[in-house]
């Protein structure tokens, strides 16, 4: 049976089948500025059937010939393939055909089937979006003109890479279209017009007449009302009073305001305002053709040789989307070619308008609260910053550990925050903490308290001590279980307590009155030393009996004078040395008794 070639054909198409296994009978290929290309196939098998699983991500590249010698290739891998069934030539020739429908994409379509959670930090867009990129093996090439921030802190989350990517991008006004050869595609970033590549049709007429050459036949621009100002307000703890705000401005009637919260945009504020507007005024003049023009892609740019409207000869335009449609009909080989159809309708803007993709992809949002780990230097238990942050380390993030690189730096909520007054407890190495996010913005973690769990339990033992409360602290570092400060509650009825300890030392300040009313008894029971100081006077009264033991030696020394009284009878002691000793009846009782005075009188 003869087998049918694509040697003489306008589209032919290669893949890891071989040469001619597959053959075109049409094409459609969509293309878009900052959007994955899609291209559909129209094809048949001689005869054999088309293993489709074996083919389903191996690499097609479809072969357009252009004028003059002139090829465009198209390159992806084959994402999607469908069987349409067997079919008989037209001519009755006993000729058998399996016909197949193919999708082709970029390489870059591939980060849409893998999602996940992951921490970037202190990288900009091109080293996250080549770090993912790498992965995949994917081709890429960075033009890059504007200075584009580092960032402190990027969350991945939940999202497929594509998405995440997409978001940065269009985050930072970067664009990105595909340059293709044979066997091979790569990627272009770029957030300038210089990238723009110049189409192999550079120069075209627009007649809606009949042309012999490739040329526009249909032309419609269009004026929009964009938006004329982006505002950008956010927050800045560390400067709460001067909250960072950038404006991009045209004129004040039209504004687009964003909060921000705390967002880690403070260093790239006036670039954001500056994207945000660009991505809305982008469409202010835009164009819709339609054409013959085989090279027309996203991406590239013509200008107009002809144009009915002579103001617009010479001018210039970006394709930012192409609609490519070839279609062989009945195609079986050679000599095949006259009923073949070519348009490519193609939207556009001036070309010296930077093109700034829409914010389109959404940010994911954390709801609820999720716990964490607290992190810290290998050599210490609290690794903590000016501000009272902590590190974490996320359930979710599989490529972490737990030093103090995990996260960025964590603020940490407390029951009273204000100037160098308020509550302040800030979790430790190996604690579970609870985070919300601000917003719900995976960038903008803050703990609002801890948690136990089976590693770190309460310090009482539950249920037996459900009455217990209170708060005990560990001795850091190295600290042991008898190594801590106590403030604890017992609330079970009748055996009601208040108990406090101090690891090492007690300093209490009182700056007035301190009163203290005990019911029932006191014991104090002090192991070395006790010294009091009284500057003013001192009243001591016992109801009953008071009772002094020293086990060695009392020693009492006055100023002025010391009176010990009882009833009627008095010792008073005098700073001049007298002695005055005073009783209704005085016993001197010894066995012996010594008297030496310079002079004793006896009355």
């Amino acid at each position: 049976m003869e087998k049918a070639s694509q040697d003489n054909n306008i589209i032919s198409v290669e893949t890891d089948l071989g040469k001619d296994k597959l053959h075109i009978t049409s094409l459609e290929a969509v293309e878009s500025i900052s959007t994955l290309f899609s291209i559909q196939l129209n094809v048949y098998a001689n005869e054999e059937l088309v293993v489709c699983d074996r083919m389903i991500g191996t690499d097609a590249t479809i072969t357009i010939l252009l004028g003059g010698n002139k090829k465009r290739y198209l390159h992806g891998q084959i994402t999607n393939l469908r069987s349409l069934g067997s079919r008989v030539s037209a001519d009755a020739d006993g000729h058998k055909y399996q016909d197949y429908q193919l999708t082709v994409s970029p390489d870059l379509w591939s980060l849409n089937r893998r999602t996940n959670c992951k921490i970037f930090q202190k990288k900009n867009i091109e080293d996250i979006v080549r770090n993912i990129l790498s992965v995949y093996g994917i081709k890429s090439k960075f033009e890059l003109n504007k200075t584009h921030a580092v960032y402190d802190y990027k969350v991945q989350y939940h999202e497929s890479d594509f998405s995440f990517i997409s978001r940065l991008l269009e985050d930072e006004g970067i664009f990105y279209f595909f340059e293709h050869v044979k066997g091979a595609h790569t990627i272009v970033f770029s957030d300038d017009v210089a990238s723009y590549r110049k189409s192999p049709e550079g120069q075209v007429a627009f007649t809606t007449g009949s042309l012999s050459e490739a040329h526009i036949h249909s032309w419609s621009g269009s004026i929009n009302l964009p938006s004329t100002k982006a505002v950008i307000a956010g927050y800045d703890f560390a400067k709460p009073t001067k909250k960072p705000c950038a404006t991009a401005t045209e004129s004040d009637e039209l504004e687009v305001y964003e909060y921000v919260s705390e967002s880690e945009w403070n260093n790239r504020s006036n670039l954001a305002a500056e994207v945000t507007l660009a991505s809305l005024q982008k469409d202010r003049v835009e164009a819709n053709a339609s054409s013959n023009c085989r090279s027309f892609t996203a991406g590239h740019y013509f200008s107009f040789s002809a144009h009915e409207d002579p103001a617009e000869i010479n001018k210039s335009y970006l394709i930012t989307k192409s609609h490519l449609v070839i279609k062989i009909a009945s195609q079986t080989g050679a000599e095949k070619q006259q009923d073949q159809l070519i348009t490519n309708s193609i939207s556009c803007i001036p070309v010296d308008v930077c093109f700034v993709p829409s914010q389109l992809t959404v940010k994911p949002t954390i709801t609820g609260v999720q716990t964490a780990v607290v992190t810290g230097d290998s050599t210490d238990e609290i690794t903590i910053d000016k501000y009272g942050r902590v590190k974490v380390l996320f359930h979710w993030d599989r490529e972490g550990i737990l030093d103090s690189a995990s996260s960025c730096w964590v603020r940490v909520a407390q029951n009273w925050a204000g100037d160098r007054w308020g509550a302040f407890f800030f979790p430790r190495k190996g604690q579970e903490v609870l985070v919300e996010f601000l917003g719900g913005d995976p960038d903008q973690p803050i703990i609002i308290g801890a948690v136990y769990n089976g590693d770190l339990m309460p310090p009482y033992d539950l249920p037996s001590d459900k009455t217990v409360s209170g708060i005990k602290t560990r001795s850091s570092k190295s600290g042991g279980a008898d190594n801590f400060n106590e403030i604890k509650f017992e609330d079970a009825k009748g055996k009601e307590l208040l108990y406090a300890q101090a690891e090492k030392d007690l300093e209490l300040l009182v700056k007035n009155d301190r009163t203290e009313t005990i019911k029932r008894d006191r014991l104090t029971q002090i192991n070395k030393d006790d010294t009091t100081a009284i500057k003013g006077e001192r009243v001591t009264e016992v109801g009953k009996s008071d009772k002094l033991t020293i086990g060695k030696e009392l020693v009492i020394d006055a100023g002025s004078k010391i009176t010990i009284k009882t009833g009627g009878a008095s010792i008073t002691l005098s700073s001049s040395g007298s002695v005055d000793i005073k009783g209704s009846k005085i016993s001197i009782n010894g066995s012996a008794i010594a008297l030496k005075a310079g002079s004793i009188s006896l009355n």
